[in-house]
Order: C-alpha cells, then structure tokens, then sequence
C-alpha cells in the first residue's frame, strides 16, 4: 500500500511534464531492452504456420500478463507491424516506448475512440500488414478474449494468432 501511495503522484508528475516523460519513456525502453537481454526464445509452430512470421498477416494477440514477453517475441520474429495501445495516459507511455521498438502504436480500445481503432486496424489489415492487441483488453477479465479482437480478424478475412509465452 506504501509503494502505490508513492507512486501514484510520481505517476502524476510524469504525466504532466513533458521532460519527465521524455526522460522516463528512455528509462523504461532502455529497462526493457535490458530485461530482453536475459530472454532466451524457443519458438514452437502450429503446422500451417509459416516459419517466416513477417509473411504470417494477421491479427497477433497475447493476455495482459505476457505484454514484454510477447512484445519481446514479436519484435524479434519481425511478426508485426504495428500495436494497439490504450489511450490512457499509462497506455500513450506504454505506446512511446512501443514506439522506440519500431511499431507503429495505434491508440485507442473499446472504451475510448472505438470505431476509429477500428477502422485504423481493418485498414492495416487490409494493406496486407499485422498488428499486436492485448486480448484481454486493459479492463479484463484476465485471460478472457474480448469479442472486438476475434471481430477484426473474421472482418478482414485475416488469421488471427495467439501467442503465449
């Protein structure tokens, strides 16, 4: 209770500044590039997918819980392009060091800007590229897949691609 009492307002503080945010987006890109560091990858593949993931468009999502470690996993497999990010003031943070990885991040969720994610996603999908989504969405439940994410692959006639890790 202590350590979320003292970070709420640190929180606050980023949010509002921009040299803090600019400094902790680096901080938090150059942590997790570190933690990548001590990352050892084994891919396991369904049969009918194809080895080269870039040539694999789709919708790729993963549970909440697995966020760096799927991030991690599509970043070296090159399997996505782009990223949805919430876009809460967490999520555009989130989005910014998505960004410094080489996604493209898209903004938005099923709560705030719905039909322009949508229309965002179905176009990447429709230019033939893939992008990344949380399947649990930010609100939850945990491990349960919101309706939007297999919606977006069916729309598009794009396969969609679960990744654990």
């Amino acid at each position: 209770m202590a350590l979320r009492n003292f970070l709420i307002p640190v929180f606050l503080s980023i949010k509002r500044d921009s040299v803090l945010f600019f400094i902790t987006k680096y901080l938090l890109y150059g942590l997790t590039r570190l933690l990548f560091m001590t990352y050892r990858l084994k891919v396991t593949l369904d049969s009918n997918l194809n080895k080269n993931f870039s040539e694999n468009v789709g919708v790729f999502y993963f549970w909440h819980q697995q966020t760096i470690a799927a991030g991690y996993f599509l970043m070296k497999v090159k399997a996505a392009q782009h990223c949805i990010v919430s876009n809460s003031d967490d999520g555009k943070l989130v989005g910014s060091v998505v960004e410094l990885f080489g996604y493209k991040a898209i903004y938005g969720s099923a709560f705030k800007n719905p039909i322009q994610v949508t229309r965002q996603a179905l176009k990447i999908l429709k230019d033939n590229q893939s992008f990344c989504i949380v399947g649990d969405g930010s609100r939850g439940p945990a491990f349960e897949l919101k309706q939007g994410v297999p919606f977006l692959a069916i729309t598009a006639n794009k396969p969609l691609f679960f990744v654990e890790c």
